[in-house]
């Protein structure tokens, strides 16, 4: 079913909103609204699969038509990205446009799957998801809405964090059982300046 395509003459849909030329029931009202609302949440892989689509088939062509949609260049290449990184397969119905961009930066389609299951099961806000993708982990409430970090302190928690993503992403790249003696003794010895905090505690 092509949602784009509401027809009624009790209303008129315009480029600036809905004008209502004549009274709707409730349940006329509320018909409407289920028709609107998959629409905004889809309108961002709409237009997304749109640019991809123009840059795939007519090259330097599409750009003349991203001009006409008046929207910002930015947004559009948001879009394009959101609707390339994250395919049709893995994007979820239900899910607002947002939690899926929050894991197109994720590198795998196993992690965005795995994201998006969690965003589905456990209906995480984008704050919240972002967080779990940052712990690795399915972040508790406190933590999200308790994280001192998110006001601008700097916490040692903040600071692990950072570091077990730089880990993460250094061993995903380049496995530690392909270093050679040397890389391991330098980290090591970086590392040890860590566990001096630790034993002191």
């Amino acid at each position: 079913m092509n949602m784009l395509a509401i027809h009624d003459p009790k209303f008129s849909i315009t480029p600036t909103g809905i004008q209502f030329n004549e009274e709707l029931s409730f349940e006329e009202w509320d018909a409407l609204g289920q028709k609107l609302a998959p629409i905004g949440k889809s309108i961002g892989f709409i237009i997304g699969d749109w640019i991809n689509y123009g840059e795939a088939h007519y090259g330097e062509k599409y750009e003349e038509a991203l001009v006409r949609t008046g929207l910002a260049y930015q947004t559009l290449r948001q879009y394009a990205y959101v609707a390339r990184k994250v395919e049709m397969y893995l994007r979820k119905y239900n899910l607002d446009y947002y939690i899926h961009a929050t894991v197109a930066k994720l590198k795998t389609d196993e992690e965005k799957q795995h994201w998006l299951d969690m965003a589905d099961k456990h209906k995480l806000s984008v704050r919240r998801l972002r967080k779990s993708i940052n712990f690795g982990r399915l972040a508790t409430p406190e933590e999200v809405e308790g994280d001192p970090a998110d006001k601008g302190v700097v916490t040692h928690l903040a600071l692990i964090n950072r570091l077990i993503r730089w880990w993460k992403q250094t061993t995903a790249d380049d496995p530690v059982d392909q270093w050679d003696e040397e890389q391991r003794e330098n980290v090591k010895k970086d590392f040890k300046l860590i566990l001096d905090i630790y034993e002191a505690l």
